[in-house]
């Protein structure tokens, strides 16, 4: 990694490991009997120490890049085949759904991790943390379970030093329940298979990939040296990654949605959409819909969709039309300039009764004083409702103009199309297209000729960004960032707003200068600090201070235990 990626990627490890070396004497652990002398512990506390570090340093970086996928995963064990080989440490590339192996310290940047015992260090991830297979795709954020547990503590994942092989102990059942005596057989060479990880590791340990340890200090069949990964641990470092990727992927595209000419817009005075009302922002049935609504200006981000999804109860994002973008009454066409008369028209709804597509048909004569002038201009002007209480774009390829002559049973001939389009205070968007036809002389029609104009419903198109597969912005899309964001913006800078729109004054948010000035922010609310079950419809369990009371006041300070807010500017006055 060079450059700058390379220097964000040092800061962010560099962070990491301050962070979990601070505390790295403070082990979730399990020392066997008495006999551990001072120094093995404190040799496998540091190993597990540093791989801690470099765990978390290397999610952090890995999130950052642009070719991530699934932000927030831990990599795999190491994979066996390497072993004894130049790659040997390399994480492998996929790992099964209780990921359970060797740590992969070459991947991690790390020296060969060995125990006090000269064992490697054991590594566990939690399901829902690692790539099962080849195009896997995963659903992190900071609202995903930690799957195991260490003495009923919840954690992402483990380091076990696992210590030197253990022989039964008679009656080792009695002293410590769920323990089964076993001969531990280690092969201090290199293994031609995946080792029996009950020959490293005691105990409920050994079933560590099955999500439960529990911590047995007194047991004489237990010398495992344990370390936790929690969601504590990690998530202030991803979700530090994730606001500089929302700023850097995110940002530039919701900030162009509503600002540029296609709209009737300037980018310099862009349009935000409408908010929609903060609520219990899901995953599932009763929460939010993410549905803008008109004279909200401050709580989720409007990320409906109305095309390629399918309605349900565990799905109130999708808001297929009649339910959001539908045509306001019935369109119909007329003469809009040239040389030219409409003789006779009809309009209707082809795909009767889901009103999804309107079209007029009709007959156009020649200008019988001009007849060798340019054709009539035939248009047909459709508002749509609700544009602006959801993340939208214009497809061009749903207005469509074609002419032929009227005694012909030949193909229709496509025009070219222009349209303006302009946004409504009430948030609906009114387009206006048409498309001058040909001159029916020159194209030796006769005196008159057919048209046909239409445009559909799904012209209002829904926006890339909520497209799972985009390329750029699908990982935010795939782990549902969407549902932690938080999003305001100047009412000025609504559709509602008069334009040229100019925000005076802006958003106020604390601590962030130049005062006075965003006309719209995101909020990256982190894990839940007050241990509240997640999802829910209360914003004080997803945001902190001045951000969390649903006045227009924001602020941005340093995260800490007390407050995860990260405040991102969408957009300011230049």
């Amino acid at each position: 990694m060079h450059g700058k990626s390379g220097q964000r990627g040092a800061a962010l490890l560099a962070l990491a490991a301050m962070l979990v070396l601070g505390a790295s004497w403070m082990l979730l652990s399990a020392f066997g009997s008495a006999s551990h002398s001072a120094a093995r512990v404190a040799h496998n506390a540091r190993v597990l120490a540093e791989a801690k570090a470099a765990l978390i340093g290397w999610v952090a970086t890995n999130a950052l890049e642009a070719g991530e996928a699934n932000p927030g995963r831990l990599p795999c064990p190491q994979a066996w085949g390497d072993v004894g080989s130049a790659n040997e440490g390399r994480a492998a590339a996929s790992c099964a759904a209780g990921a359970a192996g060797w740590l992969p310290w070459r991947t991690l940047g790390l020296p060969r991790a060995l125990d006090a015992a000269g064992r490697p260090i054991w590594y566990v991830i939690s399901p829902g943390w690692h790539l099962t297979g080849g195009g896997a795709t995963l659903t992190i954020n900071s609202n995903t379970p930690a799957q195991l547990s260490l003495d009923g503590r919840p954690a992402i994942a483990l380091l076990i030093a696992p210590g030197a092989p253990l022989n039964s102990v008679p009656n080792a059942g009695q002293l410590a329940a769920g323990c089964a005596a076993r001969n531990q057989s280690q092969a201090l060479g290199l293994p031609t298979m995946a080792p029996n990880p009950r020959d490293f590791l005691e105990c409920a340990s050994g079933n560590a990939y099955a999500g439960a340890v529990v911590d047995n200090a007194a047991n004489p069949v237990f010398n495992d040296q344990l370390l936790a990964i929690t969601p504590a641990d990690l998530l202030p470092a991803l979700e530090a990654a994730i606001a500089k990727r929302i700023e850097r992927d995110v940002v530039p595209a919701l900030k162009g949605v509503y600002a540029g000419p296609e709209w009737g817009l300037s980018a310099a005075n862009p349009v935000f959409p409408f908010a929609a009302p903060f609520a219990n922002p899901g995953p599932g049935a009763g929460s939010s819909d993410f549905r803008g609504v008109a004279g909200v200006f401050a709580g989720l981000l409007p990320f409906n969709q109305t095309r390629n999804c399918t309605a349900s109860p565990g799905n109130p994002r999708c808001l297929p039309a009649p339910a959001l973008v539908t045509f306001a009454g019935s369109p119909d066409a007329y003469a809009g300039g040239g040389y030219g008369t409409v003789q006779a028209q009809s309009c209707s709804w082809p795909n009767w009764p889901t009103l999804d597509l309107r079209e007029c048909t009709g007959e156009y004569h020649e200008n019988d004083t001009y007849p060798w002038q340019i054709g009539m201009r035939i248009e047909m002007q459709a508002t749509f409702t609700d544009v602006a209480m959801g993340l939208r774009v214009l497809d061009a390829t749903r207005m469509t103009v074609e002419a032929k002559d009227d005694t012909s049973s030949g193909p229709w001939l496509a025009q070219a199309v222009t349209r303006s389009v302009t946004m409504n205070p009430s948030g609906a968007a009114t387009i206006t297209f048409g498309a001058t036809l040909p001159n029916i002389d020159s194209m030796g029609w006769g005196s008159s000729a057919n048209y046909r104009i239409r445009i559909h419903r799904a012209v209002i198109a829904d926006h890339p960004l909520l497209d799972p597969a985009s390329a750029t912005t699908g990982w935010f899309v795939r782990n549902e960032w969407y549902r932690l964001l938080y999003y305001a913006t100047s009412p000025n800078h609504a559709a509602s707003g008069a334009a040229p729109r100019s925000c005076t004054p802006c958003l106020q948010v604390a601590n962030l200068a130049p005062a006075n000035a965003q006309r719209a922010i995101l909020i990256l609310a982190g894990r839940s600090l007050s241990g509240a079950a997640r999802p829910n419809g209360l914003l004080a369990d997803f945001l902190e201070g001045a951000n969390a009371d649903a006045d227009p006041g924001f602020e941005r300070r340093a995260v800490n235990a007390s407050f995860n807010d990260r405040v991102v500017v969408l957009d300011a006055n230049p």
